[in-house]
């Protein structure tokens, strides 16, 4: 068993997904990533040109793959394959983990991918969901900026609890000071960046932040 201690990773989700240039402009920018793949999700490492350090999964549904190391799992299981990627590379040392090919094909895979956001933070991880429009990454609670990427032009603030309390956006067209926002009838879909560097201040409750484009 290896360790990844300090270095980034990138997880292979099985979703479909048939455009790759945000992945090899992830790739570029993070040339020392480790590239783990959920079962099926080789094919896209695959097809991207590059070789898995470690393949997760049951192959249930396919070949079990010579790529890398391969972690046969039990097709009767709580986690799902990518869940388990994410466990396993926080228990390497990876801190900063980015899933891709993780949004198309069935909802419920897409609610799950999300939540891996939040399951990151709880081991003591961070975890982003990637594809060719969105950047989604989880809000800590309190003040939290980021830059707004040029490929990018909206951000919205998805709450994932009942009501977000004492929310503070600065640098936005659409600013905010000590506001609520509730999960039913939210007000805070997209807002646009009016400054570099966009301020977000939550006093109370959780949400995740969505960085898009549009097609």
């Amino acid at each position: 068993m290896g360790t990844f201690q300090g270095r980034p990773a990138l997880i292979f989700s099985a979703a479909p997904e048939t455009e790759y240039g945000y992945i090899h402009d992830y790739l570029a920018a993070h040339p020392d990533a480790v590239i783990c793949c959920a079962d099926a999700g080789v094919r896209h490492a695959r097809a991207v040109g590059v070789t898995p350090d470690v393949v997760v999964g049951d192959f249930d549904s396919g070949t079990c793959p010579t790529e890398g190391e391969v972690i046969l799992l039990q097709p009767e299981k709580d986690d799902t394959d990518t869940q388990h990627c994410l466990r396993l590379l926080i228990e390497r040392g990876c801190g900063e983990i980015t899933v891709v090919c993780a949004t198309g094909g069935r909802i419920d895979h897409l609610l799950g991918n999300l939540s891996l956001c939040e399951q990151a933070h709880a081991l003591g991880g961070c975890c982003r969901i990637l594809d060719r429009q969105n950047l989604v990454f989880l809000h800590e609670g309190g003040a939290q900026h980021f830059k707004m990427p040029p490929q990018y032009r909206f951000f919205s603030i998805l709450p994932l609890d009942a009501e977000l309390r004492d929310v503070t956006i600065t640098g936005a067209k659409y600013p905010l000071e000590h506001g609520i926002i509730h999960r039913i009838g939210m007000i805070s879909i997209s807002n646009e960046a009016v400054q570099t560097t966009v301020g977000v201040e939550i006093g109370q409750g959780s949400a995740l932040i969505v960085l898009a484009r549009d097609a």
